[in-house]
């Protein structure tokens, strides 16, 4: 086993400590009458004023997906509650933190940061933070600065939110490596990457990171104390084989892990939550520690780890039985998956994330009035192919995820499937008509051509399609919000195929004034018209 050099001969002469660096951007809760503040904290700053804290301010989504998790385990720890598996020894716990105790206890604060004073270091030549110091020897070269970020080309992939190349590595501060470091292990590509050489047997390929294209639901609450609280797992969504005294997470161990070993299941919360990456990852820092010039970013282990449900997605049931998450897409806003969030069982075989299902248990009053759900997506292949990322949030909405006997909580629960149907379904048929309508006023032979594929039929649909849903989206999920705080959704498909009738009349209306154009118009107008029929007559 190869062993890393002193740091000396790195020249690193500034570990980067990430208990006191300011480096997680948050928001604090305003005082009366002042505007909210931003600024950056380390991981000792935020734990000691999280009840003063709003929440994050990472502009970073998958980045912000890991760091939930890895703030999750640290709370845990300091809390205890990940030694818990009496379920009413949890909730009692819990519900006096959030009630009586209102923050973190500074002492506990104190002693689990001084504990592994020697463990948070970026920049450690020993143990960096989640880094695997070896890969200086392992890899014959660096992957570069650009490969750690994901909306920088690399290699010969094509260039989209930025001009960079491999002959310039433009350097990152360490504040922003450390959210780009988590955005890899978590979301990270798979396929080729630099080859490491471990025992003599040299590999260079990956698997993708637990959260590929996964979209990550999170309870949010008033403060970043009552977050942390509400998206700890519940005992009874911990991995099945238990053992406290294995589970942790990787920076708490004395030795790192071997990667060639076949990957056992997590014991417990702390190691389910932090330690399910697939990429091994090793920042170099220039003479000063205060950027990174340099990254190694490679495979951490030659055979996949046990699946793991992991609390935070939801999960759709397919032919076969097998549970997949649901991917994420930009395209999707946060609204079309309310009624699944909300709903225990589905008609479709899905599962909502776990974490949402354990609020069913005790709260108190004002924690549930105010809780939310934030969702972190990001929108990618499987592989190496990067779309973007994206983030919603809901407005409060706990007595929906509570299971409730009461007739209006299961109708308006009904009602959120129905008012989402019936959005979804405005839509194709809005799509549908500009399609045809297109077709029929540009191409006066289009009967005569063969039906094509979905796909082929699409591209010969026109530009009209585009232009009036991307106006329909919008007006729609703002009817659904009036709906539900409304609590009415009666009338959905009229409601929905009204406003999909007024933007197929405002696309289709420079055409009107032709003859052939008036026909199109009008013969293609009547797919969304129909929408608009009693339930009777549809």
């Amino acid at each position: 086993m190869s062993h890393p050099l002193p740091a000396a001969q790195f020249n690193l002469p500034d570990f980067y400590d990430l208990r006191t660096e300011p480096w997680v951007p948050v928001s604090m809760l305003p005082a009366a009458g002042e505007p909210a503040d931003s600024r950056s904290l380390g991981f000792l700053r935020l734990f000691l004023d999280a009840h003063r804290i709003l929440g994050l301010a990472v502009a970073l989504p998958p980045a912000a997906s890991g760091l939930l998790r890895v703030l999750y385990a640290i709370a845990a720890r300091i809390t205890g509650l990940h030694r818990a598996d009496n379920a009413g020894e949890w909730n009692a716990r819990r519900y006096e933190l959030l009630d009586e105790r209102g923050q973190f206890d500074p002492g506990e604060v104190e002693a689990y940061f001084t504990r592994y004073a020697d463990r948070f270091r970026l920049f450690d030549a020993e143990r960096p933070w989640m880094q695997d110091p070896r890969l200086r020897e392992e890899c014959p070269s660096g992957s570069g600065v650009n490969k750690l970020v994901m909306a920088r080309p690399a290699g010969n992939n094509q260039v989209f939110f930025g001009h960079f190349t491999d002959a310039e590595q433009v350097p990152l501060t360490s504040a922003d490596a450390v959210l780009h470091l988590l955005a890899q292990l978590y979301y990270g590509p798979s396929g080729q990457c630099t080859p490491r050489t471990v025992a003599g047997q040299r590999f260079g390929n990956a698997y993708a990171g637990p959260l590929r294209k996964a979209l990550s639901y999170h309870p949010v609450g008033r403060s970043l104390f009552e977050t942390l609280l509400l998206g700890l797992p519940y005992p009874n969504t911990w991995p099945r084989v238990r053992d406290a005294a294995t589970d942790s997470c990787p920076w708490e161990r004395d030795e790192l892990g071997d990667p060639l070993a076949v990957p056992t299941a997590p014991t417990g919360p702390l190691g389910a939550l932090t330690e399910q990456h697939r990429h091994a990852v090793l920042l170099t820092s220039d003479s000063g520690g205060r950027s990174v010039v340099d990254a190694h970013i490679t495979w951490a282990l030659r055979v996949n780890r046990p699946p793991h449900e992991d609390p935070y997605l939801l999960w759709d049931e397919g032919k076969d039985l097998l549970k997949r998450p649901r991917e994420a897409d930009a395209d999707r806003a946060l609204w079309r998956d309310l009624d699944a969030l909300v709903t225990e069982a589905r008609d479709d075989s899905g599962h909502r994330p776990s974490v949402l299902s354990d609020l069913n248990s005790q709260l108190p009053q004002d924690v549930e009035d105010a809780l939310r759900v934030q969702s972190l997506g990001f929108d990618q292949d499987g592989q190496t192919r990067d779309r973007t990322y994206f983030t919603g949030s809901t407005p409060p909405l706990f007595a929906l995820l509570r299971a409730s006997g009461d007739d209006a909580d299961n109708e308006l629960r009904l009602g959120l499937g129905q008012g989402r149907e019936a959005a979804e379904r405005a839509a194709n048929r809005l799509e549908h008509a500009l399609q045809t309508a297109w077709r029929s006023y540009t191409s006066p032979f289009e009967n005569d051509r063969p039906g094509g594929t979905a796909k082929e039929r699409r591209k010969r649909g026109g530009p009209w399609p585009a232009l009036a849903l991307a106006a329909y989206w919008p007006a729609a999920e703002q009817r659904f919000w009036e709906s539900l705080h409304a609590r009415d959704f009666a009338g959905s498909p009229q409601v929905f195929g009204r406003i999909a009738l007024r933007e197929y009349d405002a696309v289709t209306l420079p055409i009107a004034a032709t003859p052939r154009g008036a026909k199109a118009r009008e013969k293609a107008r009547g797919l969304v018209r129909s929408l608009l029929r009693a339930p009777d007559r549809a």
